[in-house]
């Protein structure tokens, strides 16, 4: 029960992220979900790919239900979605399956690769923040330019078990003078694309190690299914809030947790 608990809150707080930041709540789980897989016995040397499926489980529902609050508020921008998300679920799951999905894939080279990805975050959210509002127009995108877009964000997803977002916000914002709302609002769709079929290979995978009838390839389903809960009341919470917050505020929460982040997987490389 308290396992259970853990992860329901561990969803909330992921949920709640994705629909405030529009990058999915990857930057929670994957904090959170080596030390819980470690602790029902899921085997080290596979836990980097545990890691990554059932964050970008969560991840998946946390887009959804952050999507649906779009739907509603008529802010969602079918065009991008589709074009970005097209390149990023072929991308990303190339990269899972070539690379992610192997003995070579272990941890010090996620924890590598998230250190990274965290501090380009951060430095960039810090930036941003530091930027008055509106200035110059959005610029067009062309198809080619989308689909390149959905290609890196793609690729980072299927790494970091992150949404992708952190590649295509300050992309749409700052390289495409985008809005922020609209930005986020493309991140969202796009991380359920991705997060979705990386979720469905993910599913299909058999693993190194068959340790336990609990999972369904790496999808371990105690830990995705009270993380989806989570995420389903967490993520249009996330949303609401978003738009009552300044775009400063909303930077220094997120920049908060992503320093967390780093901390952990710094340490783990001692």
């Amino acid at each position: 029960m308290q396992d259970f608990l853990l992860l329901l809150i561990v969803g909330l707080v992921g949920g709640f992220l994705a629909g405030l930041i529009g990058i999915g709540g990857g930057v929670m789980y994957i904090l959170v979900l080596p030390y819980l897989l470690l602790n029902m016995g899921f085997p080290q040397a596979e836990i980097v790919q545990y890691t990554i499926a059932n964050s970008l489980f969560g991840t998946t529902f946390a887009a959804l239900s952050g999507n649906v609050a779009l739907l509603k508020r008529r802010e969602f921008y079918w065009r991008e979605v589709l074009l970005i998300g097209a390149f990023g679920a072929i991308c990303s799951l190339l990269v899972l399956f070539l690379l992610v999905n192997t003995e070579f894939y272990q941890r010090d080279q996620f924890n590598l690769i998230v250190i990274f990805i965290m501090l380009f975050i951060a430095v960039r959210t810090l930036m941003e923040s530091r930027k008055p509002a509106g200035g110059s127009l959005e610029k067009k995108a062309s198809p080619f330019g989308l689909g390149v877009i959905g290609a890196a964000a793609g690729s980072v997803s299927a790494l970091s078990g992150l949404g992708g977002g952190t590649v295509i916000i300050p992309i749409l914002n700052s390289g495409l003078k985008m809005p922020m709302h609209k930005a986020k609002s493309i991140s969202l769709g796009v991380i359920f694309i991705t997060s979705f079929a990386l979720s469905i290979l993910n599913l299909l995978e058999t693993p190194m190690t068959d340790y336990s009838n609990q999972n369904t390839g790496y999808i371990v389903w105690p830990l995705a299914l009270a993380i989806s809960l989570g995420v389903i009341v967490g993520s249009p919470f996330g949303v609401i809030v978003g738009r009552k917050l300044s775009n400063r505020v909303i930077s220094y929460i997120f920049v908060l947790f992503v320093l967390v982040v780093i901390a952990d997987k710094a340490f783990q490389l001692i």
